[in-house]
């Protein structure tokens, strides 16, 4: 809803920020492959229900995200964001391939020089920025999230 809604007025020419991928590569590298395939599919199912026609389409395409950024969960390094920004921008760019090559190519659109400059790297330079704002506050509410499970659990056993 953020997307669709703050991103209108702020957004350069046919380019936003993608936060639905933010949100699947942040959960993912933060939580491991099932919550990134989780958060993933769900992202992919908003994007199909509001935004398109094909149902699955996207679901499918984030939880792919979803899952090979939660295999990089080892590595997680509190606030520092160099792995981070470069997961997102190499997910954003195979997620402008997948869908450059899917609805443009197969439907006899083949201009994808046009597509790579005028969207693709773009939407990457827009999604990582957006990323190094909301990236600690993301870690921070990921690890009050931890606690609060571990404090709850610890009362339950």
């Amino acid at each position: 809803m953020l997307q669709s809604m703050l991103f209108v007025h702020v957004s350069f020419p046919a380019v936003k920020p993608n936060l639905l991928l933010i949100v699947t590569v942040l959960s993912g590298f933060l939580n491991g492959k099932k919550e990134g395939i989780l958060v993933g599919f769900g992202c992919g199912l908003v994007w199909d229900i509001f935004c398109h026609d094909i149902l699955g389409f996207y679901a499918l395409i984030f939880l792919i995200i979803g899952y090979i950024n939660g295999r990089f969960q080892k590595t997680f390094f509190g606030l520092d964001v160099r792995l981070p920004l470069m997961l997102t921008a190499v997910s954003d760019f195979g997620f402008g391939m997948v869908v450059c090559i899917t609805q443009f190519f197969l439907r006899g659109h083949f201009s994808f020089g046009t597509y790579l400059f005028r969207v693709i790297l773009p939407e990457i330079l827009y999604t990582t920025i957006v990323l190094l704002i909301v990236y600690p506050l993301m870690v921070r509410m990921n690890q009050m999230i931890r606690e609060r499970e571990q404090r709850s659990s610890g009362k339950f056993v």
